[in-house]
């Protein structure tokens, strides 16, 4: 294999199988080692035992509702305290218009 019959070229390997995937100089992959690699995910899938892999899930799938009942409180304290920020400036600016006018008028 020459360099400048390939772009790029990445091994992946485990145990026994070992997948090789190449790009050729026209830019497509070349299908064998897809194939190879679609064989190697099949027999690993076989492998993996299916209730395993659900409590996997379950317990991913949990820890995500509590990430986003987590974030969930982070968004509507930040929307508390805008709504707290902006009723203090707008009675500020109420006080320094009201400040305002009587300086005007006791300047007259």
């Amino acid at each position: 294999m020459s360099p400048s019959k390939l772009d790029s070229t990445a091994s992946y390997g485990n145990g026994d199988a070992s997948v090789s995937c190449s790009q050729p100089e026209n830019g497509f992959v070349d299908s064998l080692p897809l194939i190879q690699s679609e064989k190697a995910v099949q027999e690993l899938l076989q492998q993996t035992p299916v209730q395993g892999t659900d409590e996997h899930l379950i317990e991913f799938s949990e820890a995500l509702r509590t990430v986003a009942k987590a974030l969930r409180r982070v968004v509507e304290g930040e929307a508390a305290a805008q709504a707290e920020a902006a009723e203090w400036k707008r009675r500020y600016e109420l006080e320094r218009t009201r400040n305002l006018q009587m300086e005007r008028r006791g300047s007259y």
